[in-house]
């Protein structure tokens, strides 16, 4: 993994989207897997302004969603699916039939995953894989834990996980959101992961001490070869 401190926010946003453009330009159709949330929404803004200067440079970039909330359905303005919709599938004219979504209002749960994780092992790897850091240091829904699970699956999430939103914890069951595992994850070609927002300093110093934990997810990246961890100095 390589750390790359950046100035701010905006400095985040720009340097990212660049290696993103850059790696698009080289492989056109490449599998795009989106994180949703404050950390890659400046990213993906920079994005849009590349796909305004250059209509055909997201022309063929396949997308599949990272994770989504359980609870609330997917119309709901705070779903992960409202978000792709508003700042990156619009944006960047993101065809249907090149977006690959999943539902967390099913009957049967594991069939929903058994097909997401049977898209990306047909599909897969993907190419490039966003990621963000969550408080307690998980990535996508992979929360800390006793073990971390590798393929797609229905997470439990954790208290400061859904902190933000109090819809996301008063349905009938344990809040819970689907998401891709540890294998997808770390199966990328190469991972953008977005250090910045508030409340990310103890993850974040934890991840600098090179121990691999399921107590904090995100420090598995440093196991992958290809990781441009770009850290807002503003944030940490």
């Amino acid at each position: 993994m390589e750390i790359i401190p950046v100035k701010n926010y905006a400095d985040l946003s720009e340097k990212a989207s660049a290696s993103i453009i850059q790696s698009v330009k080289e492989k056109p159709d490449l599998l795009f897997c989106a994180a949703t949330g404050g950390s890659p929404t400046g990213m993906y803004a920079q994005m849009h302004q590349a796909h305004a200067a250059d209509p055909s440079l997201f022309s063929a970039m396949r997308t599949i969603k990272m994770d989504e909330w359980g609870i609330i359905p997917s119309e709901h303005p705070d779903s992960c699916e409202s978000y792709l919709k508003k700042h990156l599938l619009g944006p960047l004219e993101i065809s249907e039939d090149r977006y690959v979504s999943f539902d967390t209002h099913v009957k049967d749960f594991q069939a929903e995953c058994d097909r997401v994780q049977g898209y990306i092992e047909q599909e897969g790897p993907m190419d490039i894989c966003i990621l963000g850091l969550g408080k307690n240091g998980h990535i996508a829904f992979n929360e800390p834990g006793e073990y971390l699970q590798a393929p797609f699956h229905k997470a439990i999430l954790a208290e400061s996980t859904i902190q933000h939103d109090p819809a996301l914890s008063q349905g009938a069951e344990p809040a819970f959101g689907l998401c891709v595992g540890m294998e997808g994850i770390l199966q990328a070609k190469k991972i953008i992961f977005l250090i910045t927002g508030k409340g990310k300093q103890d993850a974040y110093k934890t991840i600098m001490e090179k121990k691999i934990t399921t107590s904090c997810p995100a420090t598995f990246l440093w196991m992958h070869p290809n990781v441009e961890c770009y850290v807002d100095q503003e944030a940490i």
